[in-house]
């Protein structure tokens, strides 16, 4: 399973659990999250369907670094209403079905990406964006999301439910769906799949269980463009996650 499908439990879990002990400077009001999540998402290549898995997760975080799976972040702006940060970690990473005669041939390996995110709140609700591109020239390409957002509390059940779109450029959708003339065979047309735009609806959900533990469940579907179900390496479904998980923080 492609791990980025979980990317939505993951970053909630970097905003649950209580604050550790102060501290100064680049570690100020640092704390450790780990947990253990269960989670479920589609595979949008040819062959594949629903998959499965277990996964655990860790991150710190400060008033000023984060250090997760998602990569490192220095938060050089952090109020209470306002975040922007710069962020480096893995991109997307096609995972093709293996053994299969349709990917035969296709290599891709993971890139690594730079880029920033920009978080706003106001009276219960947020607008947030994000815009990474490959540094390590994988690609070359780049994605960008907005999202808007509220969050609220039903009774000790604290929810995150928000919408928005996320955009790939040519180049990275080329490297995630697309077949270049070189790749081209008798099981696969050359497919060049340009940018796309695909709207999505997420929830998240924290529910702690004591100041440290809490319960966490997150969902999230996408609309995929018909450019990316037109490739000769997808199906015709949309994509969706659900995640299921224990998070510890101290």
């Amino acid at each position: 399973m492609n791990f980025q499908r979980s990317a939505a439990l993951v970053t909630a879990c970097f905003l649950a659990g209580a604050s550790g002990a102060a501290a100064e400077g680049l570690f100020a009001n640092g704390q450790f999250t780990l947990g253990l999540g269960a989670f479920a998402a589609s595979d949008q290549y040819k062959g594949e369907g629903t998959e499965a898995a277990a996964l655990p997760f860790v991150s710190y975080d400060s008033d000023r670094l984060h250090i997760g799976w998602d990569g490192v972040a220095y938060h050089f702006l952090n109020s209470e209403d306002l975040e922007v940060s710069v962020r480096v970690g893995a991109g997307e990473k096609p995972d093709f079905p293996e053994n299969k005669p349709l990917f035969a041939g296709l290599k891709r390996s993971t890139p690594i990406e730079a880029g920033f995110d920009v978080t706003y709140r106001f009276d219960g609700f947020y607008v947030a964006g994000s815009a990474m591109a490959d540094v390590s020239n994988e690609h070359d390409g780049y994605h960008v999301e907005a999202k808007f957002g509220t969050e609220f509390q039903m009774g000790q059940l604290g929810v995150d439910i928000g919408a928005g779109a996320r955009m790939r450029d040519g180049k990275l959708n080329n490297f995630l769906y697309g077949v270049s003339a070189s790749e081209a065979n008798a099981q696969r047309a050359a497919y060049d799949v340009g940018s796309t735009t695909e709207p999505f609806v997420d929830m998240t959900v924290i529910y702690p269980i004591s100041d440290t533990v809490s319960v966490l469940g997150t969902v999230d579907y996408q609309l995929v463009d018909q450019k990316v179900h037109d490739s000769p390496l997808t199906n015709n479904k949309d994509r969706y996650s659900v995640g299921l998980g224990l998070i510890y923080s101290f």
